[in-house]
């Protein structure tokens, strides 16, 4: 009979919790956002102290709406995620995002970053490769020009030759008929010369 009458008090007590609490949840879009502290939880009680009873614990980075704060006990009264309400000491909350909250959005960014990346590179690959091609032809170039300037050299050293040879046989021609007509001079001026007929009348 004793322990029938323990759990009715106790069912009674936990049933005007209940609904005490219920009564007194407001809305969670009424305040401000708010988010707990990284690194770290705390407990949410039932008033603006620690003396009053704890209705659970808050992880770090959960996003927590701001409806009061008294600056007595430097508590504040939040709404969280699982839309309980409650009072949190005022050092654990937070107006910057959580790291949790920013994850999910820096791991997008590292993803874009790293995508981004592979296709430099692959472009950086394609340029790469299109110097070596234009080294290549560049080197091939450049042996055609040193075969040209080599044939232009030989065609040069040929052409002064000739005209050398050309110098030295026209040199030697005009010797040749030098001597030639020096020749015919003293042979002509040895020659006997003919009389002349004496016509002359009486």
């Amino acid at each position: 009979m004793r322990r029938h009458i323990v759990l009715f008090l106790l069912f009674t007590g936990i049933s005007f919790s209940s609904s005490q609490a219920f009564a007194q949840e407001p809305n969670d879009s009424e305040g401000d956002i708010r988010y707990i502290s990284d690194d770290l939880f705390t407990f949410l009680h039932a008033g603006p102290g620690r003396n009053y009873r704890i209705l659970g614990s808050v992880i770090a980075g959960t996003k927590v709406t701001l409806l009061q704060e008294d600056t007595e006990s430097e508590f504040i009264e939040v709404i969280d995620d699982k839309q309980r309400t409650g009072w949190i000491q005022a050092e654990f909350i937070s107006k910057s995002r959580s790291v949790r909250e920013l994850v999910p959005g820096l791991q997008q960014q590292l993803q874009e970053a790293n995508t981004a990346i592979k296709q430099q590179r692959i472009d950086n690959d394609l340029l790469n490769q299109r110097i070596a091609d234009l080294s290549s032809q560049n080197a091939g170039l450049t042996r055609k020009l040193d075969e040209i300037v080599s044939q232009n050299s030989k065609i040069s050293a040929e052409l002064a030759n000739q005209d050398q040879s050309a110098q030295i046989e026209w040199f030697t021609r005009g010797g040749i008929v030098a001597v030639i007509s020096l020749l015919l001079g003293i042979i002509l001026t040895y020659l006997p010369k003919k009389r002349r007929r004496n016509d002359n009348w009486m």
